[in-house]
């Protein structure tokens, strides 16, 4: 989530809540039985948000493992006043002495046991495996199912289906490999024949953070969304001939399958800490770019989960990004890092509340991509910069794409947050279909927008 890498609020580590260490090679889930999920209205007079931080966890030297305490998982901003926040049952009623008596009049509680969710989400996962399974093998690119979750096997393969049965429009491009040796894939594509290396690009990456599921999801639709739909939808014709579209969608395969298979709210890489706290594992993939890295809102904790890792780019997957976007995308125009949630478009700068020099450029195109989603599927999304929304954050990614001059730069946080069920890093398969249309009526409109403005 990109509201969770802007403030050092949610450290998770290799633990279970019932203070074992995971035995990974068994694949034993990690169990949150008890732990339930709050919302209250932050008094902006109070540090509320800063005591809660100082509680995320607590660490056990001698046997090496780690308890959650606390997990913020929707940060305050201006236009949504609340937090999200995940307690341990031990730790409730310290948690309420730490909210003001204003806070506590607004709290509720908006899911009595998470673990049920995760149980209720993991059976509709095996069963829908199972139901795949007993189909015929994928054969086609057009039988790939884009409304549901699949393994990082599973979206390579349709990858690999589509440029090998698309091989005029599409292109399976390697961009990196993991810490645990996974090939990182995406697509490029482009309308049939040669496309000049000069033509503006727009790039889309999804993943980064792996609980959040949803964000890949609405890559791989839209991936098959495009190359459905040229020549026969306006909108996507007209933004492939202006645009090659480069979609990654999914840059962190390690830690997307451990939470799948592990702990289903793993959020960070899964690369072996080598310094203090070697049990704690991984790194927060965006703070881990190296522009303005280490600055602010850095995190140097190693079990924490926003830790920005040992130095720049110290995250394979990372390096392989940077060294891509830097040196294999001549001409890009339109930048996008899908995450999720709280429907908001982040614009640059992260680490200072300084504006950037095209800023009105960004708001309007912004402005925009948020009228775009509304008319598509009448849901909200906000947008700013991530100080103007949120706090200060260093070592992000959209910060690297508007120092090297990418004109349009956002990170995406996807559904939910007007939605009455609280579905959180939950949210169903039957969702995908819909906030893939917002993400494809916004990146139009921001398309648009730039060819009107660049004349392109």
């Amino acid at each position: 989530m990109w509201l969770h890498f802007l403030v050092p609020l949610i450290l998770l580590t290799t633990w279970t809540v019932t203070c074992h260490v995971i035995d990974e090679t068994a694949g034993k889930m990690a169990d949150y039985s008890g732990y339930t999920l709050h919302r209250f209205q932050v008094d902006t007079t109070s540090n509320t948000m800063e005591k809660l931080e100082s509680y995320d966890m607590e660490l056990d030297q001698t046997t090496q493992t780690a308890r959650l305490l606390i997990d913020i998982w929707a940060e305050p901003s201006k236009q949504n006043p609340h937090a999200d926040v995940l307690v341990a049952p031990e730790f409730l009623q310290k948690f309420k002495s730490l909210l003001t008596t204003a806070e506590l009049s607004t709290l509720k509680m908006i899911e009595g046991d998470i673990q049920s969710q995760i149980n209720a989400e993991r059976r509709a996962m095996i069963h829908n495996t199972v139901r795949r399974r007993r189909k015929r093998a994928l054969r086609s690119w057009h039988d790939f199912d884009t409304n549901a979750y699949h393994s990082y096997d599973e979206m390579v393969e349709f990858m690999r289906l589509l440029s090998e049965q698309k091989p005029d429009m599409v292109e399976m491009v390697k961009v990196a490999t993991s810490s645990e040796g996974r090939s990182i894939y995406g697509v490029k594509i482009h309308p049939p024949g040669i496309s000049p290396p000069e033509k503006p690009s727009i790039i889309v990456d999804a993943g980064v953070h792996a609980r959040e599921w949803i964000a890949p999801a609405v890559g791989l639709f839209m991936i098959k969304k495009i190359v459905s739909e040229y020549g026969k939808t306006g909108e996507v014709t007209a933004n492939l001939q202006k645009f090659d579209w480069y979609i990654m969608p999914q840059v962190n395969p390690d830690g997307y399958e451990y939470s799948r298979t592990n702990d289903r709210l793993w959020r960070k890489t899964r690369s072996k800490n080598v310094t203090v706290n070697r049990w704690c594992v991984g790194a927060d993939a965006n703070r881990n770019w190296g522009y303005r890295w280490g600055e602010a809102g850095a995190n140097r904790t190693p079990c924490s989960n926003i830790y920005m890792g040992s130095h720049p780019y110290s995250e394979p997957e990372i390096k392989g990004l940077k060294e891509f976007f830097t040196w294999q995308i001549t001409n890009p125009m339109v930048y996008i890092s899908l995450h999720s949630y709280g429907q908001l478009l982040l614009s640059p700068w992260g680490y200072t509340n300084e504006r950037t020099e095209n800023y009105q450029d960004q708001q309007n195109a912004a402005k925009e991509a948020a009228l775009a989603i509304k008319n598509t599927t009448g849901v909200s999304y906000s947008y700013g910069t991530i100080s103007e929304m949120m706090y200060p954050a260093s070592g992000t990614s959209i910060d690297f794409m508007q120092h090297r001059g990418v004109p349009y730069i956002y990170g995406v946080e996807l559904r939910p947050t007007d939605n009455p069920n609280s579905f959180a890093f939950n949210l169903p398969p039957s969702y995908i279909r819909a906030t893939g249309d917002e993400m494809m009526a916004a990146l139009n409109a921001i398309g648009t927008h730039a060819v009107k403005v660049k004349r392109l």
